[in-house]
């Protein structure tokens, strides 16, 4: 049987986005595929939403104009939650040449192609559902 979004339930997305609009457009679109979404609106909200929620996937954006950069949040995220599978997206091209870069689970560029984050978030629940399968865990925090 094929793999479609809602066969993994309560999937829940860890989005960072200091942009008000933005964040609640996005959430509204990865809610509408049957995801759960954790809004958080800069970094320091990001890491009080990790220690209180279960998260599977962050998408965060590199182009914070708050007190820490969007690769701060990567950084710190990172540290917390080796494990987590993170997207990083940003307007700014060239914020991918940073050289954490590399370790994110995907870039994007904004503004997103939507089938495209979905098809990448297809993409992390089968690694999601292989895992599990071989040893019955999601991604820990």
């Amino acid at each position: 049987m094929p793999l479609v979004l809602g066969m993994v339930p309560n999937l829940h997305i860890l989005l960072v986005d200091e942009n008000t609009a933005v964040r609640e457009a996005l959430e509204q679109a990865i809610r509408s595929e049957n995801f759960q979404v954790v809004p958080a609106a800069n970094g320091s909200e990001a890491l009080s939403r990790l220690g209180e929620n279960r998260i599977d996937v962050a998408l965060v954006d590199l182009n914070q104009r708050c007190h820490e950069s969007g690769w701060d949040v990567f950084q710190a995220l990172t540290e917390l939650a080796p494990l987590l599978p993170i997207i990083v997206m940003s307007g700014w091209p060239d914020s991918f040449a940073h050289s954490s870069a590399s370790t994110a689970a995907a870039r994007l560029e904004k503004p997103l192609n939507l089938p495209h984050l979905f098809s990448i978030l297809k993409d992390l629940i089968k690694k999601r559902v292989t895992q599990s399968n071989s040893n019955e865990s999601s991604f820990p925090n």
